[in-house]
């Protein structure tokens, strides 16, 4: 998102032809160079970067497409319109599962066939998607800050999202599917699975190592992966005045000192044990968190997140398999990472203080943190 648009072409001439091939009325390059403007400002954290793409991506797209205008120009009937169309896609901008963007052919970067705008992954038994409302305020969020950004640039005359709030009310009314948490009995229940699971065999520890981590600290694929040279070791975790503290410093990021959880020490403990090494680590312990099955050091975001997609569907083989129902475990299927970590926050919700939770899950909002994880 930090390469100037001659950098970006040059390594994605695919997006060059691609945006070329638009009429020049619809002025979608320029559109194009600010939405990279606005995403750099905002390429911190994998996560948050992932929703602020997908959002300005689908914005960008749909005014290109069925408005067949520059969304810097956009009114707000047109932006409503928008929200209507990410509450109800096209069959075909949906796909089953999230995909990558690119791939590489003969070493250079060109389009995925396969990649789709929105995708089912959190419901696997529908049919066709259907938005949470809390995606709906993300979306509203998201492009309301595009566009606040745009106006203060002198790019855009004034904010829809603000204009369509105001003129429609309140603009995630309406009946959408209620964001569900694994209680904290089902938590326990998949961690004791997993221990089974990981009786003797290290890629099982592993499996079960990060999603501890995910449950008892809040801990983001990103907060575990390698980022070009860099690469978490041991010597992460620290031991200062009889508390471990887990502390993230990676390029280019503010450090940030994490509270180790007691609950999630057990969990450390016996995955070192399958790796060979003492008990909890030791100053200077350059030994990476995580390795592949092949032993080489660091897996990427999407490796971590397909380790623990692949243990939350064998648990629920498992569970299922013994004769329990499966009503209430089907929600394993297409679970992730941040469902674990919000079903953990819910979890520790019931025993710690909003400004406890909200500081560990490294969260700005107060009332975002009481709003999502205390109020029923």
């Amino acid at each position: 998102m930090v390469l100037d648009l001659e950098q970006y072409y040059a390594r994605y001439p695919c997006v060059a032809a691609y945006l070329k091939s638009f009429s020049t009325e619809h002025d979608v390059e320029t559109d194009f160079k600010w939405g990279l403007r606005f995403l750099a400002r905002h390429n911190r954290t994998l996560g948050t970067f992932g929703n602020y793409r997908a959002f300005v991506e689908r914005l960008l797209l749909w005014s290109w497409f069925f408005a067949e205008k520059s969304a810097l120009t956009l009114n707000r009937d047109q932006f409503g319109q928008f929200i209507s169309f990410c509450k109800k896609p096209p069959s075909n901008w949906v796909g089953a599962a999230p995909t990558p963007r690119f791939i590489q052919d003969d070493g250079n970067w060109t389009f995925n066939v396969g990649w789709r705008p929105f995708d089912i992954r959190s419901q696997p038994e529908a049919d066709s998607y259907r938005p949470f409302t809390g995606t709906l305020r993300q979306i509203h969020s998201i492009c309301s800050s595009f566009y606040n950004f745009l106006h203060a640039e002198d790019a855009a005359a004034f904010n829809p999202v603000a204009a369509s709030r105001s003129h429609n009310g309140n603009a995630e009314s309406g009946i959408y599917p209620v964001r569900s948490f694994l209680t904290s009995d089902q938590l326990c229940r998949v961690l004791r699975t997993l221990e089974r699971r990981a009786a003797g065999k290290p890629t099982d520890e592993r499996a079960l190592f990060i999603v501890a981590a995910t449950v008892f600290m809040y801990l983001r694929a990103a907060d575990l992966a390698n980022s070009g040279e860099y690469c978490p070791s041991m010597d992460c975790f620290v031991l200062e005045g009889g508390k471990w503290w887990l502390v993230l410093d990676a390029p280019g990021t503010l450090p940030e000192r994490l509270a180790v959880n007691p609950k999630f020490l057990p969990y450390l403990k016996r995955y070192r044990k399958s790796r060979g090494l003492s008990p909890l680590p030791e100053k200077d312990e350059g030994v990476p968190i995580l390795e592949t099955n092949y032993g080489r050091p660091g897996l990427s975001v999407r490796q971590i997140r397909d380790i623990v997609q692949t243990a939350l569907r064998q648990v629920h083989a498992d569970i299922t398999s013994a004769g329990e129902s499966s009503e209430h475990w089907n929600v394993l299927l297409g679970s992730s990472l941040r469902f674990l970590r919000d079903s953990g926050a819910r979890s520790g919700a019931q025993t710690r203080k909003p400004a406890e939770l909200q500081q560990d899950l490294r969260i700005t909002s107060i009332a975002y943190t009481y709003g999502r994880y205390y109020r029923e």
